[in-house]
């Protein structure tokens, strides 16, 4: 099912919506918020939680899983002359097939789950995300244009 996670803009809680859901206050501070899922099999053109235009997609993968899984490889290596190491990148890489994407707002960071993909969404993009968080892309990365 589609869902839209997005944080709370008083407190910062962990909020979520699925597709077909009302909007609701916050369940921590009781702010209130209009934030509705689209219904399933909508492209995202905009950001479900704060209406903004520049959006990009990554893996749904939890990353404190993938590191944890390295770090196990590494351990494991003196007895298994690296093929720990072999073996948790096999298993990435069957991982990052299997995963599906997400797509994220620059602006708020709301991740929308479960919808079919926006050939307009790019990948992630460090100059793009620079201008939302700092104000500006930082001196001459704009020159690898």
């Amino acid at each position: 099912m589609a869902s839209v996670h997005f944080l709370c803009p008083k407190c910062d809680a962990r909020l979520a919506r699925e597709s077909g859901e009302i909007s609701r206050p916050c369940e921590r501070c009781g702010a209130p918020n209009d934030v509705v899922a689209p219904p399933d099999e909508t492209i995202i053109v905009r950001c479900a939680a704060c209406g903004h235009d520049q959006l990009y997609f990554q893996k749904d993968c939890n990353r404190k899983t993938g590191i944890a899984l390295v770090v196990l490889g590494s351990i494991f290596v003196p007895w298994t002359y690296g093929l720990s190491l072999l073996g948790v990148t096999i298993l990435d890489y069957i991982v990052w097939r299997l995963v599906k994407n997400v797509i994220v707002c620059y602006h708020c960071q709301a991740v929308h789950r479960g919808y079919p993909a926006n050939p307009a969404v790019q990948p992630f993009d460090l100059v793009t995300h620079d201008r939302h968080v700092y104000g500006s892309a930082p001196p001459g990365a704009e020159e690898g244009r």
